[in-house]
């Protein structure tokens, strides 16, 4: 990716994650503006998966280029080698902290309202902090396709001589695995955005203020039967008779 883009291109995408983070409650729905705020702890997940994704992920595909063809991702314009190697170093991390950026200027604008992402909101974000980084990157790189088309050294460009073009060779075959791995990186990204939490750590939902809570049905309790107490009555005797004479035959 060429080095002038690179950050604009990085905080496009960051936008672009805060856009799917804030649509993760709506998977088959529109954003609400009835949506509830966000628990605290929950805002640490989303950053550290965008964190990752730009350390692992965006800035190794921009560090390649500065790296192995870095007079292509200058579009040929200077001669790198009189650019100091902190340079580089600076535009590594610059490219990295662009993803995180985005991602945090996507929801402060969104934070403006409340801290929800409403439908009108989102589209607004996704114009002013993504669409118009993008709009940008591509304007420049459509300005330099013919250097950026070409394959070779900043003296061999400024000379004409000894360049091939970038489709078919070593650059172009680079180009389309950095961006392969750029594609998937960003897909398994968004896909862990919007996987719902565990349900043991999901915080419990409160109801609504006009929301009556339901009533519990409890189970009757078991009746319980007692045991029937004993004849407290005197039993009278079998073969007594009246005067204390015995009832039986002679």
């Amino acid at each position: 990716m060429p080095a002038f883009v690179a950050p604009l291109v990085g905080f496009a995408l960051g936008a672009l994650l805060a856009w799917f983070s804030a649509a993760a409650p709506h998977r088959l729905g529109a954003l609400r503006a009835s949506e509830p705020r966000p628990a605290p702890g929950t805002r640490a997940r989303p950053l550290a998966l965008v964190s990752l994704f730009a350390c692992l992920v965006f800035a190794p595909v921009c560090a390649y280029f500065l790296v192995f063809a870095p007079d292509w991702s200058f579009a040929y314009l200077v001669d790198t080698r009189r650019i100091p190697s902190a340079v580089d170093l600076v535009l590594v991390l610059v490219n990295a902290a662009s993803v995180p950026a985005g991602f945090a200027a996507a929801n402060r604008f969104a934070g403006s309202a409340g801290g929800r992402w409403t439908a009108q909101r989102a589209v607004r974000a996704l114009a002013v902090l993504a669409g118009a980084p993008l709009s940008i990157a591509l304007v420049a790189v459509l300005a330099l396709s013919r250097r950026l088309a070409l394959d070779g050294t900043y003296r061999q460009v400024e000379g004409d001589f000894g360049v091939h073009p970038v489709a078919g060779g070593p650059l172009g075959y680079a180009l389309l695995w950095m961006y392969t791995m750029l594609a998937a990186g960003f897909a398994v990204t968004v896909s862990a955005l919007l996987r719902r939490e565990p349900a043991g750590r999901a915080p419990k939902a409160e109801p609504s203020p006009g929301e009556r809570p339901r009533s519990v049905q409890s189970k009757p309790a078991p009746e319980v039967v007692l045991p029937r107490p004993a004849s407290t009555r005197p039993q009278r005797r079998l073969g007594v008779g009246s005067g204390g004479r015995s009832n039986r035959p002679g």
